[in-house]
């Protein structure tokens, strides 16, 4: 199926007669829905980090069976990228200011911090049922 590769808060509009509209499709992908849906309570830059608004999401999704272990895949595969992608800014190999790299040693940072995107992708997987597992 076609994914968005980086559906987040940030990207999603709520135009004022409540009709959502997906931006920046930058990055589209084919992959399995798992794709996209591992951001939903991922902690993923502190965003859809609320089991509320999993429910609410949801509700307006509809029913979906979800592959946790793909679901663990995509979210490890996630914080990875960011990691790489923060590390480049951080250690000179793009431009920026020192502003933009202390910037980008927060992000990283923060995905070790308590209930944060590495303890939730790690406690995801510890739950994805055995008989699941090769």
């Amino acid at each position: 199926m076609l994914c968005h590769s980086d559906l987040h808060p940030g990207n999603v509009l709520l135009g004022e007669n409540g009709e959502l509209t997906i931006v920046d499709w930058d990055n589209p992908i084919l992959a399995p829905k798992e794709r996209d849906l591992m951001l939903l309570g991922g902690g993923v830059a502190s965003n859809w980090n609320d089991p509320r608004q999993d429910a609410l999401f949801f509700a307006g999704y509809g029913s979906a069976a979800l592959d946790p272990i793909a679901l663990s895949y995509y979210h490890y595969e996630r914080i990875i990228a960011d990691l790489a992608s923060f590390g480049a800014q951080i250690f000179g190999g793009m431009q920026g200011s020192a502003e933009e790299r202390a910037w980008g040693l927060r992000m990283v940072q923060g995905n070790f911090r308590p209930g944060q995107s590495v303890e939730i992708a790690h406690s995801r997987y510890q739950q994805v049922p055995r008989n699941w597992l090769p």
